[in-house]
């Protein structure tokens, strides 16, 4: 595997010893040694970095880095030393990756970590993990906390939204090793891992139009700048068009605040419902009669619509049938809810291959993946012929 800031490390060190660079000497600049080096400037500031680390340059704030006065003996012995630790094929030592997610709940992300981990082991990476709970400011706490620790590369699952933060725009720009997972974004060029949204739920929407389900709604988070969300939407949009259904604008709600909760392993009984998606929901219901299915973009809205209309005194699947974006399984019994079952094994595979990749190849450039999925049957739907006749 290629160590470009070890090679950097090691042409400094090699000028010293041979004289080029002598005691009060000034080192090139980071942004100088990444315009010669042709890498990018976080790579030559860990080349500086392990130069100061071990006291053969003084690094100054404002001023730049400069030769220490240290003696021929000690350099030699250091050239030597790092020699034969650098370039050996020795795997005694892990190298550091870092994986940033929001959260991990039981529908999804647990087997995308596993996977992410075991892949990393047999190519002796480390994983790193931090987690942000869906905050921007917290995805750029920890960019910055694992760029700083010093990782080779990171697997980021961005946090929802259109506003990307200032340092994961800063990595790409610096063509930092960086794959997303989950989801992309949206115009800006970078490595990501995904399923096909669009299709998947062009997929979900046509399981659900086959049971003879017409009037379908479509309940989301905002989608803002969220890839997946959007193409979620856009796929339903497609599904229903295909076959000539005419969506009805007050079908589909678009702000469902419920499944935005601080926590990763949330489940039925700990789902605080927002006031304002009960009414939403009850007012869809009550407007429109004739809709007897619904499919939510995530699973915890979906948890949403299935505590609201047992609240209701509505029967799931015999009143109304709900699919939705992923789920918790049971070996046991089927799952509750009709879903989109993501290949996440897959997708963490996949994400540590092209990670290793960028690692190995300074320029590779930007490399999209998309991963499988499937539609997995569970209790929440039914044929439309058996739904129950509503007083």
């Amino acid at each position: 595997m290629s160590k470009l800031y070890k090679k950097i490390y090691l042409d400094i060190l090699e000028e010293i010893k041979n004289g080029t660079l002598k005691t009060g000497d000034r080192i090139l600049s980071e942004n100088e040694l990444a315009e010669k080096f042709n890498v990018s400037r976080i790579t030559t500031k860990k080349a500086l970095d392990m130069l100061a680390q071990r006291n053969i340059i003084e690094r100054f704030q404002g001023k730049g880095s400069y030769v220490s006065d240290i003696n021929t003996t000690t350099i030699n012995s250091k050239a030597e030393e790092e020699n034969n630790t650098f370039l050996t094929d020795s795997n005694s030592k892990q190298e550091l990756v870092g994986f940033i997610f929001p959260g991990i709940g039981n529908d999804y992300g647990i087997k995308l970590l596993d996977s992410i981990e075991k892949k990393c082991s047999k190519h002796n990476l480390a994983v790193v993990i931090k987690q942000t709970l869906g905050k921007p400011e917290l995805e750029e706490k920890a960019i910055n906390s694992l760029v700083n620790l010093g990782v080779r590369g990171l697997i980021l699952w961005p946090s929802p939204g259109k506003h990307y933060s200032n340092a994961l725009l800063r990595l790409i720009i610096e063509n930092y090793p960086l794959v997303l997972v989950d989801r992309y974004l949206t115009g800006i060029p970078s490595s990501s891992v995904c399923i096909n949204n669009k299709l998947a739920a062009i997929e979900l929407t046509n399981y659900m139009l086959e049971l003879g389900h017409e009037h379908i709604a479509y309940l989301s988070p905002p989608t803002g700048g969220t890839s997946s969300l959007e193409d979620r939407l856009m796929g339903f949009h497609v599904a229903m068009a295909e076959k000539g259904v005419r969506i009805v604008p007050d079908m589909i709600l678009q702000n469902m605040r419920s499944s935005l909760q601080e926590c990763s392993s949330i489940n039925l009984r700990e789902l605080t419902i927002d006031e304002n998606d009960r009414n939403e929901i009850k007012k869809i219901i009550e407007n429109d009669p004739e809709i007897t299915a619904f499919i939510t973009s995530e699973y915890l809205v979906a948890v949403t619509l299935y505590e609201v209309l047992a609240s209701l005194g509505k029967k799931v699947p015999e009143d109304y049938s709900i699919a939705c974006f992923d789920s918790p399984t049971d070996m046991i019994i089927e799952p509750l809810f009709t879903h989109i079952m993501q290949d996440e094994e897959k997708m963490g595979c996949n994400a540590v291959d092209i990670l290793i990749k960028h690692l190995q190849e300074n320029d590779t450039p930007p490399i999209h993946s998309e991963v499988g999925f499937k539609v997995i049957k569970g209790r929440s739907t039914q044929s439309r012929s058996m739904k129950s006749v509503q007083v």
